[in-house]
C-alpha cells in the first residue's frame, strides 16, 4: 500500500535514525495537487505532501511519489507497512553492522594520522608537544598534590595525638 493510498487514521511506521528507535504515528492529512498536462487531456498525478501525528505532534513530510511506500526525510523513514519498517531498521542493522567491522582501519587512521599531521605541519606538531608537555605537568603536579596531602594528614595526627 502506498501514501497515495492510505486513508486519514492510518498507521504510519517510523524509523529515526539518531537516536535510533522505532514508533508508529497515525496519517492525519494529506494533500495531492493535480494538474491538467496542457498536452494530454488527462491528470497528471502530482506528489502527496502527508501530515502525521507523531506522539501528539504533526510532522509533514512533503512530495511523495506515488507509489511510494517508504520514504526518507529529514534523518527518517516513514512506511506504509510494517514490513517496510523492517527493509529500513535491517538496513540501518547492516550498515551498523559494516560500520562495526570497519571501526580497526578508522582507528589506525586516528593513530597514524596524528603522526602524519605532525610530520607534515610544523605548527601542529608544536601544538600537540607543548598539549603532551602540559599534560606531564598536571600529572605531576597532580601527584605532588597527592603527596603533600599525605604528608599533612600525617602531620596533623601527628600533633593531635594524645602525649604520653
Amino acid at each position: 500500500m502506498d501514501f497515495n493510498s492510505l486513508g486519514e487514521n492510518s498507521i504510519v511506521h517510523i524509523v529515526r535514525k539518531k537516536p535510533f528507535e522505532y514508533l508508529t504515528g497515525t496519517l492525519k492529512s494529506k494533500t495531492a495537487k493535480q494538474q491538467q498536462s496542457q498536452y494530454l487531456l488527462q491528470q497528471v498525478q502530482q506528489p502527496v505532501d502527508v501530515v502525521i501525528t507523531v506522539n501528539g505532534s504533526d510532522e509533514v513530510v512533503p512530495g511523495i511519489q506515488q507509489g511510494m511506500e517508504a520514504v526518507e526525510y529529514r534523518g527518517s523513514f516513514y512506511c506504509t507497512t510494517a514490513d517496510g519498517a523492517q527493509q529500513a531498521i535491517a538496513n540501518m542493522m547492516q550498515m551498523a553492522s559494516n560500520g562495526k567491522a570497519e571501526m580497526p582501519y578508522y582507528d589506525s587512521i586516528l593513530q597514524k594520522g596524528e603522526k602524519y599531521m605532525e610530520h607534515l605541519n610544523p605548527q601542529y606538531a608544536e601544538g600537540k608537544r607543548q598539549a603532551r608537555s602540559i599534560k606531564a605537568l598536571e600529572e605531576r603536579q597532580d601527584a605532588q598534590d597527592k603527596k603533600l596531602d599525605r604528608i599533612l594528614s600525617r602531620l596533623d595526627e601527628f600533633f593531635d595525638s594524645p602525649k604520653k
